[in-house]
């Protein structure tokens, strides 16, 4: 469904930039006002926010599928949503690691990585957003989003592009800060792990006045940490306070900053087939091995973000809503490979050539929406209209160049001269994106329609060099018959729209856009009153222009086309109060329909056919003493293919599992994942190389609460 037009005959930017503060004057003045009319308002509305905590496993709200406070259940759309209650208990350190038992998603695509957090959706790369805004520009240029800083993480699975705009098919993440609550509580967290991880944590949020109208969060982090691979640390100290005004029940307004710093290394060491899945004339390589240079390799991020959120809920029908961030990260990246990313002829020594990236990014995001509620007739509407925008500049240095040889199998550092690397000033690159949408949520009895359309247009400028516009309009329809007895089958059809910035080498013209679409049928199943949450799905999703890498000798053509028919069931469910099982079950049939003639025909790299998870916790009393709870976990990933169905990556079960112990304030958890310790490859690409993935982790937690 994607149509060029001209550009509009008004600037955006103006009206984007220049509201910020409108919302907030309105409000004070027509205080009273609106608190006489609160008054009127006896509506009940439900304890839980599609934005706010979640008490247990099963979240029933969420705001990032429609970005509106919509029930999980009347979203034609798939969602998982990954409460923080989940990421204590299953003791994840990573983004990654909280996303191993969501149906549709392989969370640990490339294996243990320190520098981000490398999944996928439905076979693709996800998009990255931080409380609805995007998160990122480019890659390896920005720090990584802790979970304990998070609310809940979420998943939305499918084409979302008419409500976010530059996002690809598979879907995207959608992670939700920790915001003031109302309640006075506080929280101290000691950690220590395997490979020596030592970390505090400090959460504390409440009100700062008597009658409620300020609240406070403070969230504190300072990690010092090795990992499972050699010379290789992960370090942080993140800061992120924030502040919430809400003067009556209608007008909120959240100031959130984020200051962090990663100081860490490279722990993708690229390894090739052979010493890995294959034979290898020394054995099998370790997974500690470290592939740079020890005093050169780093990859050092530091960022600082202010977001603002306000929402003014004008009377019954209209709401008001902006959010906005100002965000400038700084990365130091330099590492070492495999130039070939092969063994040489001894068996026992590759090539390297070293990399190095300084970008430093600064972004600024805004999203201004309206929401209404009005009926027309027998039709209930929930009509959103919103502008957005995104402005990004990228500078960066980088360097390029051959290193010394490393023996794999006895390594001896110290040989490369770091004197030789000369950064080279890459063109200064702007990025701007607008987007115009529109969405009505209409419900008649028991059947709901979601309907919403979006045109967006991005500019992109290259110092000294060409300007590249694309521009396109994206839809997205749904329709849900909602059960009285908790039962909602949907079916919906969605697109996506994600420009590509360089040129095309065979043709000197800007890449086309890639363009995705995907049908899908499910059924959701929330039992009234429960917190259970049964929901399946089968899709078929179509990706167009996808980049071919290596088509051509002088990089990457574009002629790709992909498709990935799929099945996915998820089970969220409380057995009792005391006992939550997660369960989950994936099958995905991906194949390249247009690429190169190695590819075409072929399944696509890194994406398993099956992939299927279990986890059980319980809370439970030991002669009559409680606050004992216990978890265990079981997780399969089938194998995948290097892309020319030449070369296969084994399928993997590992297990984790928990303790813990609660008294008062007290609160000790032992977790433990891969308990086996067993080595693993997540994926090997056909260019060479494999990523080996997380191996046993063991981090014992004791948080005091105040």
């Amino acid at each position: 469904m994607s149509l060029v037009v001209a550009s509009p005959p008004f600037s955006l930017r103006p009206l984007v930039l220049g509201l910020p503060m409108l919302v907030a004057c309105f409000a004070v003045e027509a205080q009273e006002a609106v608190e006489l009319e609160a008054q009127q308002i006896t509506a009940p509305r439900e304890t839980e926010r599609g934005n706010g905590p979640v008490d247990g496993y099963v979240a029933k709200r969420s705001v990032s599928a429609t970005k509106t406070d919509t029930p999980i259940i009347e979203t034609p759309q798939s969602i998982s949503v990954i409460t923080a209650d989940r990421i204590r208990d299953q003791g994840s350190l990573t983004i990654q690691d909280s996303l191993r038992y969501v149906a549709g998603m392989r969370g640990e695509a490339y294996g243990f990585d320190s520098r981000g957090d490398s999944a996928l959706i439905r076979g693709t790369t996800p998009g990255i957003f931080l409380d609805g805004l995007q998160k990122s520009v480019g890659y390896y240029s920005n720090t990584r989003t802790d979970p304990y800083t998070l609310e809940r993480v979420e998943v939305l699975k499918g084409p979302s592009s008419m409500l976010y705009g530059q996002s690809p098919v598979g879907g995207l993440l959608n992670f939700v800060s920790k915001r003031p609550q109302a309640e006075q509580r506080s929280e101290l967290q000691l950690q220590y792990g395997s490979f020596d991880r030592k970390q505090v944590a400090f959460d504390s949020t409440g009100p700062l006045d008597e009658d409620g109208t300020l609240l406070y969060r403070v969230v504190a982090i300072q990690r010092d940490s090795q990992t499972q691979v050699d010379h290789t640390k992960d370090n942080r100290l993140l800061f992120m306070p924030s502040l919430t005004w809400r003067p009556n029940e209608q007008f909120e307004w959240t100031l959130m900053a984020n200051v962090q710093k990663d100081d860490g290394g490279t722990t993708s060491s690229f390894l090739p087939h052979r010493g890995t899945v294959l034979g290898a004339p020394y054995g099998h390589i370790g997974s500690e091995r470290f592939v740079s240079e020890p005093g050169f390799d780093e990859y050092d991020a530091e960022q600082k973000a202010l977001t603002s959120q306000m929402a003014w809920r004008l009377d019954d029908n209209w709401t008001l809503r902006q959010n906005l961030r100002w965000q400038k990260s700084k990365v130091s990246y330099q590492t070492m490979y495999g130039s070939s990313f092969g063994l040489n002829s001894d068996g026992r020594t590759i090539n390297r050539v070293y990399w190095v990236s300084k970008p430093e990014v600064t972004i600024w995001n805004a999203d201004h929406q309206a929401e209404s509620r009005f009926d027309t007739g027998a039709l209930q509407h929930t009509a959103l209209v919103g502008i957005d925008y995104q402005h990004s500049v990228t500078d960066s240095r980088t360097a390029f160049g051959l290193a010394t040889p490393l023996d794999l199998y006895s390594p001896v550092y110290g040989t490369f001269d770091p004197s030789v690397v000369s950064l080279v000033d890459q063109p200064q690159q702007r990025v701007g994106q607008k987007g115009l949408y529109v969405q009505d949520q209409v419900r008649y009895q028991n059947w709901l329609m979601t309907l919403g359309l979006r045109k967006d247009w991005t500019d992109t400028r290259v110092e000294n060099g060409a300007r590249q516009e694309d521009d396109a309009v994206t839809g997205r329809v749904g329709l849900t018959y909602l059960f009285d007895n908790g039962v909602a089958p949907y079916i919906s059809y969605s697109e996506s729209f994600s420009p590509i910035i360089g040129l095309n080498p065979d043709t000197q013209q800007s890449y086309k856009p890639v363009e995705g679409e995907q049908w899908e049928l499910g059924v959701k199943y929330q039992p009234v009153g429960s917190n259970t949450l049964l929901t399946a799905a089968v899709f078929d999703l179509r990706e167009k222009n996808r980049q071919i890498s290596g088509a051509t000798a002088r990089g990457s053509a574009q002629a790709g086309e992909t498709q990935i028919k799929g099945l996915e069931l998820e089970g969220l469910v409380e057995l009792t109060p005391e006992w939550n099982l997660i369960a989950n079950y994936t099958y995905l049939d991906s194949e390249t329909v247009v690429g190169k003639a190695e590819t075409q025909g072929k399944r696509i790299e890194s994406v398993p056919e099956h992939m299927a998870s279990l986890w059980s916790q319980h809370r439970f009393s030991i002669a009559g003493i409680p606050g004992f709870s216990a978890g265990a976990g079981v997780r399969y990933v089938g194998a995948s293919w290097d892309g020319t169905d030449s070369l296969k990556t084994p399928s993997t079960t590992l297990f984790d599992a928990m303790l813990g112990y609660a008294y008062q304030d007290w609160s000790l958890t032992l977790n433990a994942t891969n308990l086996e310790d067993e080595t693993y490859y997540t994926t090997c690409l056909s260019r060479g190389d494999c990523f080996t993935g997380n191996r046993r982790t063991l981090t014992a937690t004791a948080s005091y609460s105040f």
